[in-house]
């Protein structure tokens, strides 16, 4: 654990980022619109029917994956493609999503936001040379392989190159995200923040590695409460548990009591213990710090 006011040699290092508002979210998809990418909301009639299909006023197109399908191309082969997507995205860690999975929790219960190209699009993105170095070496990990599906299945539709998918809860408008990836950085953010306002959430259950630099797309949407410093059950190390109040914010922001060491062991079981004891931890923006986690505790 590092006290949030000990950072190189005393000088915090910590900057705190803005928050997103739905606004950001409808500007940002729509400038994906204008650039030529898709947006899809996949699932069946019955829950399609209860999901604000223009979320933030933006048009998202639907498919039902239980339908008649009139196009040059299926959806069975375009949910193959994104899970070729996600298990590329995830299977570093060791949870790549199976079909099943995406079947029973995502597209028969809730609905996948995704994000596309065409597939000359997504091909050119492969070569593009005017991103930086972090991003290509992203989109080379990952979009050779979705297109390698594509190609392997005769696909010839939209490119799943974002996506998005939480599940229903109990919890009055509350969802568990699970789901989120993208081959191309910065379009999960937008594909996470349509699917949710078009599923009408108002509180996210999510499990996330303290290490892990989506936590930074996880913690823009707003107040981010710990429920378990330390999940064991995960098969990957460092888990936890965290509740979204979506789109809602302390104002004004406050200052974190410290700085969590992200790969930090002995100090996320700490964390734990002091939860046991009743403590409220939040998770503050930006989510991640270099290797640190920005924590406030509450008594």
């Amino acid at each position: 654990m590092v006290r949030a006011d000990t950072l190189d040699g005393g000088h915090r290092r910590y900057a705190r980022a803005l928050p997103l508002a739905r606004a950001d979210i409808a500007a940002s998809a729509e400038q994906l619109l204008d650039a030529g990418y898709g947006l899809w909301l996949v699932s069946h009639d019955s829950v399609l029917a209860q999901l604000d299909r223009s979320p933030m006023g933006v048009e998202v197109a639907t498919l039902d994956f239980l339908a008649p399908h009139d196009r040059p191309w299926t959806i069975a082969d375009l949910m193959r493609v994104y899970n070729v997507l996600n298990q590329t995205a995830f299977g570093a860690k060791g949870i790549p999503l199976q079909n099943w999975v995406m079947i029973d929790l995502g597209l028969l219960p809730s609905a996948f936001l995704l994000v596309t190209l065409s597939p000359q699009r997504a091909a050119e993105a492969v070569t593009d040379h005017r991103v930086s170095a972090a991003a290509g070496a992203r989109i080379a990990s990952v979009l050779p392989a979705v297109l390698g599906e594509a190609e392997r299945l005769g696909y010839t539709g939209p490119i799943p190159v974002a996506g998005y998918c939480a599940a229903r809860s109990p919890i009055p408008d509350g969802w568990v995200g699970w789901s989120l990836c993208s081959a191309i950085p910065g379009l999960g953010t937008t594909a996470k923040g349509l699917a949710l306002e078009a599923y009408r959430a108002s509180t996210l259950t999510g499990v996330a590695q303290f290490s892990d630099p989506a936590l930074r797309v996880h913690r823009k949407f707003g107040r981010m409460r710990l429920l378990a410093a330390v999940l064991e059950l995960h098969p990957v190390a460092g888990t936890m548990v965290y509740r979204t109040e979506v789109f809602v914010e302390d104002e004004p922001p406050p200052e974190p009591t410290e700085m969590l060491g992200a790969h930090d062991r002995d100090a996320h079981r700490d964390l734990q213990n002091r939860l046991d004891a009743g403590a409220e931890i939040d998770i503050l923006p930006p989510g991640l710090v270099a290797d640190r986690v920005p924590i406030l505790e509450r008594h």
